[in-house]
């Protein structure tokens, strides 16, 4: 580790030795920076980028400091070696830093951080991936903006969480100041108060912390996965150019060191802008983004383990054949094949405690232990006492669960279920193993979305995942009798005046269509609420209609938009049509946008 002193600003290098008390400085990277050939030039004083140096510097002296750390000049990036091991090592580095500057280079002293917007909300250091680690790792934080003034914000000293036993504590106003930047920063991240605040955040699961690094960015695409590798408490080589490959090699990691199967809630609350593939799983996520709805998930430890979630020792490894590891698995749909994992994270939503449950298939062609992520169903959360009367439909489950004895004897002792969870198959997935339906021209049904699609809708989830598609704007459901299968196909489609999404969903089955707005994008969670919705009965052919509204206003009611959703079920097929008025406050105008015709 290499220092530089702030008064001769010369490098030393410290190996095995005691390393001195030094200020770390966090900054985002300008176009030019001084970097470690240059900062033994005679000129580099004169580099534009050195005024930052020079800052962090003159900072250290006054809080009575002699060396600081910085990226740019302290390590030697043209060695391969170097750079891989400082890398693997900086959130140690920041972590055991006396301090951390935070240099934000587009924020002013006139600004106001608590007011919204504010330059330092809207500053480019959040948004970048390397800062995520120097945010979390170091003890105290202090806030500066462009002309090195500390920001109106306060110190954020970790060290002092340790008194927050003591009752007096509470009553001190550094203790409202303190609670105000911490509000303000999870505000700002969407990282959880707890872990700000003392920077231990052991009790949150992989997922949490790859959720908190989804909306940032950086310049090489391999770097989303090399920043995060402190935070995830994982060693790995650097081989830049490997690409998006570089994320699956960390969370293949991740599953080799850590008993964590959160990695599998990726695509939790996620909604796709081109709506999910018929048949295209893989098993790892692609980015941290696709984590972006798990940022307060927390793990469940072995003490915690209960009749829904039970304990496992069994370990993860990566194999030729997929992801060996031991998961509860419980069976929702015998007919379908379809199977939840529970994952063991906790999650307390509403004040109810829930789990977070990944719906399976097993692999065609595999063994009775090989699985793959069910497709056009996201994880969703079911609440405990769901999941009990899932478990409860096990006669001998049930059994033991009202014999205390023999539930702590079978069942909370360590107990594996020990699957292979592999990549859903390229090739079609196999006919639903219904019997044909008597009534030919109902043994399947087109759902023609084109109109949908047109007025901004994208298919969000759908369930089963026997549903394949004929054109990019037709769906092609397969019933059967005598025990109809009901289908369930739920929309979205962002806000127009706030952020989030409006979500609808539509269940068709042989005899029954329903419409109904839902407060989520998965299909197969809708179907566990047992939610209703307007419901028209088809027990006879012929021309039929359903038709339902939603609404939504922009702030201060000055413009209203009303969905006029409905569809038509017309001998064998369904079509799903919108219509959108806007009502004008100002001059009570009503302008109709047919984004599809009748």
């Amino acid at each position: 580790m290499r220092l530089l002193h702030v008064h001769t600003r010369e490098l030393e290098e410290y190996n095995g030795k005691t390393t001195p008390p030094y200020a770390i400085l966090s900054h985002t990277w300008g176009a030019r920076e001084v970097n470690f050939q240059d900062i033994s030039k005679p000129d580099h004083k004169s580099y534009k980028a050195y005024a930052k140096i020079e800052g962090c510097c003159q900072q250290a002296i006054k809080d009575g400091l002699s060396y600081v750390w910085i990226d740019t000049c302290c390590i030697d990036k043209s060695s391969s070696a170097e750079l891989s091991e400082g890398i693997n090592s900086m959130f140690q580095w920041y972590k055991k830093s006396t301090v951390c500057y935070i240099y934000l280079a587009d924020v002013s002293a006139e600004d106001d951080p608590f007011t919204i917007p504010s330059e330092f909300r809207d500053s480019r250091w959040w948004t970048r991936g390397w800062t995520l680690q120097e945010l979390l790792a170091p003890m105290e934080l202090v806030f500066f903006d462009k002309d090195w003034n500390e920001a109106r914000v306060g110190r954020l000293n970790r060290l002092s969480s340790l008194h927050r036993y003591d009752p007096a504590y509470y009553n001190q106003e550094k203790y409202r100041d303190r609670l105000a930047l911490l509000n303000l920063l999870s505000d700002i991240t969407n990282i959880p108060k707890q872990a700000l605040d003392t920077g231990n955040f052991s009790q949150y699961c992989a997922a949490a912390r790859l959720a908190w690094a989804a909306s940032r960015e950086t310049t090489r695409v391999e770097d989303r996965a090399y920043s995060l590798l402190g935070l995830l408490e994982v060693n790995m080589p650097l081989l830049y150019g490997e690409g998006h490959k570089a994320f699956l090699r960390l969370q293949e990691e991740v599953v080799k060191s850590r008993n964590d199967d959160s990695l599998l809630a990726w695509g939790y609350r996620l909604v796709s802008q081109t709506g999910p593939e018929v048949q295209e799983e893989g098993i790892l996520a692609r980015s941290p983004s696709d984590f972006i709805h798990c940022h307060s998930f927390q793990r469940l430890e072995t003490h915690e383990t209960s009749l829904e979630v039970p304990v496992t020792t069994s370990h993860s490894a990566m194999t030729n054949i997929g992801m060996w590891m031991a998961v509860p698995i419980r069976p929702i749909d015998s007919r379908n094949g379809v199977f939840i994992a529970i994952l063991r994270c906790r999650i307390i939503l509403d004040g109810r405690r829930s789990h977070l449950a990944v719906p399976l298939v097993r692999t065609r062609g595999g063994d009775t232990n090989h699985f793959s992520r069910a497709p056009g169903s996201p994880p969703f959360l079911i609440h405990r006492t769901k999941l009990l009367s899932l478990i409860k439909g096990s006669k001998f489950m049930f059994f033991l669960s009202r014999t205390p004895f023999l539930w702590k004897l079978f069942v909370t002792k360590p107990i594996s279920t020990p699957i292979y969870l592999r990549e859903a198959p390229t090739a079609a997935p196999p006919q639903a193993p219904w019997p044909k339906s008597r009534n030919k021209e109902c043994e399947t049904m087109g759902v023609h979305i084109s109109e949908l699609l047109a007025a901004g809708y994208e298919v969000a989830s759908f369930y089963p995942p026997w549903i394949s598609r004929k054109s990019a704007n037709c769906l092609v459901l397969r019933l059967g009798s005598p025990s109809p299968a009901g289908f369930i196909i739920v929309f979205s489609k962002p806000r127009e005046f706030s952020t989030g999404y409006i979500f609808i969903a539509v269940y068709i089955s042989l005899r029954t269509r329903r419409i109904a707005r839902v407060g989520h994008g998965s299909a197969l969670e809708y179907l566990m609420e047992q939610s209703r919705g307007l419901e028209v009965d088809m027990k006879h052919h012929g021309i039929q209609k359903e038709e339902l509204e939603l609404s939504e206003e922009a702030m201060g009611g000055s413009i209203r938009s009303l969905h006029h959703l409905s569809f038509k079920y017309m001998f064998g097929d369904v079509r799903i049509k919108c219509i959108v008025e806007r009502t004008y406050a100002e001059d009570c105008s009503v302008e109709l946008d047919r984004m599809q015709s009748k």
